[in-house]
């Protein structure tokens, strides 16, 4: 019994250098989804609220791009149009009525390589919504486009991207390119023409790199043992 009691000692402190000196594995999580932003100082700014609690005015220029962003809370990927001149360009020829307001809304899909596999993003547009004085911005979505709407996120507009909803990925093994294209506006283009970022799969085996060095360890802490027994007979 002493040979296992030693053995289950060795093994015990070999497992514990182990964790202690080897890094961690970590998967770099990215979320693919659609991102709001609202113009401040003629500088686009990612929304920390939902568009049903912004209450735009008159002249006010609203976004959404879609993207594959590595925080939930900020994303490196603006809408891909001047803001300072986004109201000119897209509600400079709509009239204001009475009692209404003008918003500029500017929907950008983003570009190939930030795509499920096997759809593409239509081209980027602009649009004038006209609301009430007192609407939201949820409100100017709804009257130029199409929104695809599950537990308060937008999941899709107008059926882009179809069958996902704020996707969890893995990129890791993933680049996603950077925009080569300031202003799809004024010059546009079908995105960047790269591979498709997929959803990690879900592993139910997992890896058998563990088990095998679990078993070297134990197997190695079995012959200190019986080493140690040996010399003291």
């Amino acid at each position: 019994m002493r040979i296992w009691a030693r053995a289950t000692s060795i093994t015990t402190v070999i497992c514990l250098a182990v964790l202690v000196f080897t890094p961690a594995a970590r998967a770099q999580t990215a979320y693919r989804y659609w991102t709001f932003w609202t113009m401040s100082n003629g500088q686009w700014v990612f929304s920390q609220v939902g568009p049903a609690s912004t209450t735009p005015v008159d002249g006010d220029v609203q976004a959404w791009r879609f993207a594959v962003s590595t925080s939930a809370s900020g994303s490196k990927f603006p809408p891909r149009t001047e803001p300072a001149t986004a109201f000119k360009t897209i509600c400079g020829s709509v009239v204001k009525p009475e009692g209404r307001i003008r918003v500029a809304m500017f929907i950008d899909p983003g570009v190939l390589d930030s795509a499920p596999a096997g759809q593409s993003p239509p081209p980027a547009r602009g649009a004038c919504a006209v609301i009430g004085e007192t609407g939201s911005g949820a409100e100017a979505l709804m009257t130029i486009a199409t929104p695809r709407v599950k537990g308060g996120m937008v999941c899709g507009i107008d059926d882009y991207p179809l069958g996902e909803c704020v996707l969890t990925i893995d990129i890791s093994a993933t680049t996603v390119s950077p925009d080569e294209v300031s202003d799809v506006l004024a010059v546009p283009t079908t995105g960047a023409s790269h591979e498709p970022i997929t959803a990690a799969p879900a592993s139910t085996a997992g890896s058998p790199v563990p088990l095998i060095a679990v078993g070297l360890i134990i197997a190695f802490g079995l012959v200190a043992a019986w080493l140690v027994q040996r010399r003291r007979v």
